[in-house]
């Protein structure tokens, strides 16, 4: 492998590492805005009825997006690591 193809591979590397970093930090605003904007209660109220209703969708999607996240970072980790080998 040339020193240009390494290097170009360390920048896209490098990028999806930022993309990670980036999307873990803000990701979870995405189904925040969702649920706004298509009017899904973001409040939980389980007290005195222990009624739920729509809201496990907001806590739920965010959950999601914090697992692709984690298997974002680990992809990366991984790509960097087989990389250097």
């Amino acid at each position: 492998m040339t020193n240009a193809r390494r290097k170009q591979i360390r920048n896209r590397l490098a990028l999806l590492e930022r993309a990670s970093m980036l999307f873990g930090r803000y990701g979870f605003v995405v189904p925040t805005v969702i649920a706004y904007l298509r009017g899904w209660p973001t409040h939980v109220e389980l007290y005195p009825n222990m009624q739920i209703g729509e809201s496990w969708k907001v806590f739920l999607s965010g959950f999601l997006y914090w697992l692709a996240y984690l298997a974002l970072e680990r992809a990366v980790a991984f790509a960097q690591r087989s990389f250097e080998a």
